[in-house]
């Protein structure tokens, strides 16, 4: 135990793992009770920036849907700080609230992309509004994240988060271009661009502002946990109920397209098999559906292959603490990296 804090490790009991996952919502509370307070902040105005955006379309007097998640990448932000020496988390209150207001414009582009209509059990921008203002919707949060992050007068810290931008756009235009020929080097690399680009500037970026020289360690852990992030989420889109989710179950494959544990379970499938799961794209699926693709995936070993892969990244992840000062904060970023293995939503 350090400061209240389970200290996990790859080794650990499987019953422990277990029991993780079950009491997922404590022990997050508990993973951040180090930046608590300031996480409180983050939220507040991470919200007040989102009911700006949603007042501009519906006026003042409106009231935006609730903004759900977890809150990971502005907490990673906060604890990286801590781990890089800050000597307070409330300077980077900002600077976690840019990398969440960034994650949420990503979501509103990502919904129109995949012609999404919920997001976190909520409708999506798209759904709400249409594609066209969605977009503006996600641009404007960008624009807002870039400005909060001017407070830092510091040249680094916005080509850091530029580069993020850059990283998740060209990700999607990738994907876009090659949805149908996507192979399993291509679909780890879109998993690097589209989400661990942005974990790893949350967590490399406030060492900017600390001690620079724990970056490239923090950018490693970032792209660790990010692309496991990734991975995980695929493979939860194949298993998962809608209630869970927060959205349908088997949105990849209604959309075409090539995951990681989608091009695995293909792989592994007999012809008329793989003909069924073709042919689902575009559909609406029914629950019968749903549970076929849910049995396939663990039948065809697709689930436990990229979970396998997904550990490797957890631990390279981990490995990259290890150049780090010893302490709470670290601790807590060892957990966080368990959790993103062990969470089913």
């Amino acid at each position: 135990m350090n400061g209240g804090l389970i200290a996990f490790h790859s080794n650990a009991p499987v019953a422990i793992c277990y029991a993780f996952r079950m009491t997922t919502a404590l022990n997050l509370g508990a993973l951040y009770h180090l930046v608590s307070d300031e996480l409180e902040q983050v939220r507040a105005d991470v919200r007040r920036h989102w009911t700006e955006a949603f007042q501009l379309v519906y006026g003042p007097s409106a009231t935006p849907p609730r903004l759900g998640g977890k809150m990971l990448r502005p907490a990673l932000c906060l604890l990286s700080a801590g781990a890089s020496g800050a000597a307070e988390a409330r300077r980077f209150v900002d600077m976690a609230t840019a990398m969440e207001l960034l994650h949420l414009a990503a979501l509103a582009h990502d919904d129109v992309v995949d012609n999404a209509n919920l997001r976190r059990g909520h409708s999506s921008l798209n759904a709400l509004w249409d594609n066209h203002t969605a977009v503006l919707g996600g641009d404007y949060l960008v624009a807002r994240a870039l400005s909060v992050l001017t407070v830092y007068d510091s040249c680094p810290v916005i080509s850091s988060a530029l580069e993020s931008i850059h990283q998740m756009a060209e990700g999607e235009l990738i994907n876009f271009g090659r949805r149908d020929r996507l192979g399993e080097e291509d679909s780890i690399r879109l998993a690097e661009k589209k989400t661990a680009s942005l974990f790893a500037v949350t967590c490399a970026t406030p060492a900017l502002l600390a001690d620079a020289t724990h970056r490239t360690a923090l950018h490693e852990y970032g792209m660790g946990i990010g692309t496991a992030f990734q991975l995980v989420d695929d493979i939860l889109d194949l298993e998962q109920t809608a209630d869970t989710l927060g959205k349908p179950s088997c949105g990849d494959i209604v959309e075409g397209k090539s995951t990681l544990p989608i091009i695995y379970m293909r792989e592994a499938m007999s012809a008329p098999d793989a003909a069924r799961l073709d042919g689902m794209a575009g559909e609406n699926l029914t629950l019968d559906d749903r549970e076929w693709v849910a049995s396939m995936v663990k039948s065809t070993g697709a689930q436990e292959r990229t979970e396998n892969l997904a550990r490797k990244y957890v631990a390279q992840a981990r490995a990259a603490l290890e150049s780090l000062p010893a302490g709470p904060h670290v601790d807590a970023m060892h957990g966080i990296a368990e959790f993103v293995l062990l969470r089913d939503s």
